[in-house]
């Protein structure tokens, strides 16, 4: 972990030179919660005026004093990765906490005004019809519709990890760890990958914030995004997701 102090000259010093997007990458940044919330209490104080963002958050450590913290530090969307709404899933991906945890952040983030961008992997182990079933029920339950839904089917498999080692109990996974550069994915043996496609298909279809990695992987997504800022349009561009998706569907284009 960085010192606090040196996390905030660090983020007024970009500011000042004119950097105003600033984004925490791939940490998780409120675990520790008192390290975070030691920040964010700084930032309020610099007033660095930077517009700041965080897509990874843990929910066992999610409440209204860290959310209006952040709010206060200058933080202009959140993103919080579950993988998965069902105990069974998050007990084999032992990610430590539970759904009710799960459950419990979406009421904590309802009560505030950041966006948030919800991350799924579907398909790991233990994942089945119903454990699906229990995840697109929250989503569609406690996911705001400003709010967005990632959705990825398929967990990649490295060399070396437990998941490999289920991987090739199971059968999933036959090529050697040296051919595994090219990367290769884990689903569920108690899945039919056809009905999941289908399935998340016609999810997606009624949801309009919802997306996947097909969405992401648009070739002129770069393109809307720079000619969003230049309209005045502030990152991130996920917020938009309904108005994107609904302008493409009328252009023909079902993404």
């Amino acid at each position: 972990m960085r010192n606090p102090e040196d996390v905030i000259d660090a983020i007024q010093n970009l500011a000042t030179a004119g950097l105003h997007d600033i984004e925490f990458v791939d940490n998780v940044f409120n675990s520790p919660y008192d390290h975070a919330l030691t920040i964010c209490e700084g930032l309020a104080i610099s007033r660095s005026g930077a517009r700041l963002q965080s897509l990874e958050l843990n929910p066992l450590f999610i409440d209204d004093t860290l959310l209006t913290a952040m709010e206060r530090a200058g933080f202009v969307s959140i993103g919080i990765t579950i993988e998965s709404a069902s105990d069974i899933v998050l007990d084999r991906m032992q990610k430590g906490f539970t759904a009710k945890d799960v459950y419990l952040a979406a009421q904590v983030i309802k009560r505030h005004h950041l966006p948030c961008l919800w991350i799924f992997m579907l398909g790991g182990p233990g994942e089945s019809e119903v454990t699906i079933k229990e995840t697109l029920r929250f989503a569609k339950q406690c996911i705001r519709p400003k709010d967005v839904a990632f959705f990825n089917i398929g967990i990649r498999i490295y060399p070396g990890t437990e998941l490999e080692h289920r991987a090739r109990e199971e059968g999933v996974l036959t090529v050697s760890p040296y051919e595994m550069l090219e990367p290769v994915f884990y689903v569920s043996p108690a899945l039919d990958l056809n009905w999941l496609t289908e399935t998340m298909q016609q999810t997606m279809a009624i949801h309009m914030n919802y997306i996947n990695s097909n969405t992401i992987g648009l070739s002129f997504l770069p393109a809307i995004n720079r000619f969003g800022y230049r309209l005045g349009v502030k990152s991130p561009l996920w917020r938009h997701t309904r108005y994107i998706r609904r302008g493409l569907r009328v252009l023909g284009m079902d993404v």
